[in-house]
């Protein structure tokens, strides 16, 4: 069932991720969140339906990840959480305070992987996980730099700023534009290492970048704004831009991270799907990048 903004009262119930075995969530390695959340987006609407596509879709996939030959919904213990749904017109502060209650009571032990929405819902869960010194990996078409965005501190478009002025280092893969501000902010000496969706596109600018993210260490909060992907497989999204980052691109860029055994992951999140009427490449794309991040990270508990 597609997630859509309920009357008062109304719960919402969606899939589960492959129609997996729901475990209680003390008992899970990894909860699946999704959320809803449509209040600050700035083009074209949608990413309300975002995490119930995904999760719908989800059901078409084969249960085998084909490139490490096992069934991670099968064998990882998961919990699929209901929605956290916004009230209509909820300020973005609102929901961030809403979400930061609901995962405040998951064990800290517990991965948490967030489906948007809008990037916004990022901010509570990196925020739960990143300690001084850890990085934040975003790939994504826009840098989100902003200071404020259409009146809002905390809009889609401010997410990265806000979580580098919480202390935290930066590698942005895959953008494809960028404001006067933004740069100006990346050229001040933020704490921000840059890989641009042109450099990704050819052989050693993916190599610098996979270079890059072998070589870190420590804790790391990784979060996919699905516009930063290549649109012949990702066109559903709410702020389309040419020129994203290629499948099997993208495939590498994932494992060279969770492959990385200095690097602890502690959290994950996949937003900004905005459903096309009609379609499925889409959210079929989204959660097969899911499979992914479930098969990769979590590998070595077979």
């Amino acid at each position: 069932m597609r997630c859509v903004y309920p009357p008062p009262g109304m719960e919402i119930f969606m899939e589960r991720f492959l129609d997996h075995v729901q475990h209680e969530v003390s008992d899970a390695d990894v909860v699946i969140l999704p959320l809803p959340y449509e209040g600050t987006v700035s083009y074209l609407k949608g990413t309300t339906d975002g995490p119930g596509a995904i999760l719908e879709a989800s059901l078409q996939l084969e249960e085998v990840e084909e490139e490490l030959r096992w069934e991670p919904s099968n064998t990882l213990r998961l919990h699929t959480a209901n929605p956290i749904a916004p009230d209509r017109g909820e300020t973005p502060e609102s929901y961030i305070a809403k979400v930061k209650e609901f995962i405040d009571k998951i064990p800290a032990d517990k991965v948490i992987i967030g489906l948007g929405g809008e990037h916004t819902v990022t901010v509570p869960l990196a925020l739960r996980v990143l300690a001084p010194g850890d990085t934040l990996i975003a790939i994504d078409a826009h840098p989100d730099l902003r200071e404020s965005y259409e009146g809002s501190p905390y809009s889609h478009a401010c997410v990265t700023r806000r979580l580098c002025e919480a202390g935290f280092s930066t590698i942005q893969l895959g953008v494809g534009c960028i404001s006067a501000g933004e740069l100006e902010y990346i050229e001040s000496g933020a704490p921000v290492e840059h890989f641009p969706a042109i450099d990704l596109a050819t052989a050693e600018g993916l190599e610098s970048a996979i270079g890059r993210i072998k070589a870190l260490k420590g804790g790391v909060y990784l979060t996919i704004d699905l516009d930063g992907l290549s649109t012949s497989y990702m066109p559903g999204v709410g702020t389309p831009v040419p020129g994203g980052i290629e499948w099997h691109a993208l495939l590498k860029i994932l494992r060279a991270l969770l492959f990385n055994e200095e690097v602890n992951v502690k959290g994950m999140d996949i937003v900004e799907l905005s459903p096309i009427q009609g379609q499925v490449l889409s959210e079929f794309s989204a959660a097969k990048i899911l499979q992914k991040l479930l098969s990769y990270n979590w590998r070595s508990r077979r």
